[in-house]
């Protein structure tokens, strides 16, 4: 093994529940940067383990915490999908700062990035927003360029709080913020073939339960606020002018609108005069662009890209 692995935990923002925190650092060579991972709906730290191996053989030290409501920052599993009662994303966004906090502190003088996938890349997009000044650069990946139904999901999911809680999970929320995602996949063996080519990823998600579960109607809320704040043409005027930018996509992604999204984070980005943007959509690829089957060439271009920023 060419890193060691530490798990530690901290109490949440929210002030009760613990966060689990991951730690890789290279065992042979001299650490030159460290890459925060915010990782996406319905995952956790722990799947990005061979991207963090392959960061590590290059110098690399990675580390991210498991968000509220999963992985194994839960209590149990009805905490699956859920952050808190009211604005539970603002628990993330501070959630990935105390671990930059901590992180920083052993590593004080290493430049420090952050990628973030999916929903992931959300809570990293606001981040930027309040502590981006603290990073040397950022990488977004799988990215929304906006979803016309997240005025209609939050309000959904606060009728559905209303009148059954917000820890129910409502199978019709799901399937408003996932139907059609397969529409362009001939033949699709799984509702989750979106995710990625690789079938042995999509099999090995299908029967994680701490991938395949429902999001609580109060977790849909934050979900569908995070889309609607990045996606309000302020949210880009607020990102360091300064700040380099990597920003990654599958063009065969749905969350990314098959890259039209992906291009529109561009163009608003480039409007608010972000200086420092680069955009690399992959052929074929779909949402999990790091779990694809050129996801070598991926690490690849992750880390020649961080290299260039140092």
């Amino acid at each position: 093994m060419s890193y060691q692995k530490l798990v530690d935990h901290f109490v949440s923002s929210d002030g009760k529940n613990a966060v689990t925190y991951y730690t890789y650092i290279p065992q042979s060579i001299e650490p030159k940067a460290i890459l925060q991972i915010s990782h996406g709906m319905c995952e956790y730290i722990e799947r990005y383990e061979d991207f963090a191996a392959f960061l590590c053989q290059n110098g690399f030290i990675v580390c991210g915490n498991d968000h509220l409501g999963h992985g194994n920052s839960i209590a149990s599993e009805d905490d699956l999908g859920y952050f808190g009662k009211e604005n539970g994303y603002e628990f993330l966004i501070t959630d990935l700062y105390k671990t930059m906090t901590i992180i920083r502190k052993g590593y004080p003088s290493l430049p420090y990035f952050m990628l973030g996938h999916s929903m992931g890349s959300f809570v990293a997009r606001m981040f930027l927003t309040l502590y981006g000044k603290e990073l040397t650069g950022a990488i977004i990946c799988g990215t929304s360029g906006g979803n016309p139904f997240a005025g209609i999901g939050i309000r959904m999911a606060k009728s559905a709080i209303r009148k059954k809680g917000e820890q129910f999970r409502s199978n019709k929320l799901n399937s408003m913020a996932f139907s059609g995602y397969n529409k362009r996949i001939d033949k699709p063996n799984s509702e989750f073939d979106w995710l990625t080519t690789d079938s042995q990823i999509v099999s090995d998600y299908e029967k994680n339960l701490k991938n395949n579960f429902v999001f609580t109607a109060a977790g849909f809320k934050d979900l569908f606020t995070l889309v609607k704040l990045v996606s309000a043409k302020e949210w880009a005027d607020k990102v360091p002018k300064n700040l380099p930018l990597f920003i990654i996509s599958g063009e065969e992604d749905p969350v990314g609108d098959y890259g039209k999204g992906v291009r529109k984070v561009c163009r608003r980005l480039i409007e608010a005069e972000v200086q420092d943007i680069a955009l690399h959509l992959y052929p074929g690829g779909r949402h999990e662009i790091i779990n694809e089957t050129n996801r070598r060439e991926v690490y690849r271009d992750i880390a020649r890209w961080l290299d260039s920023k140092i």
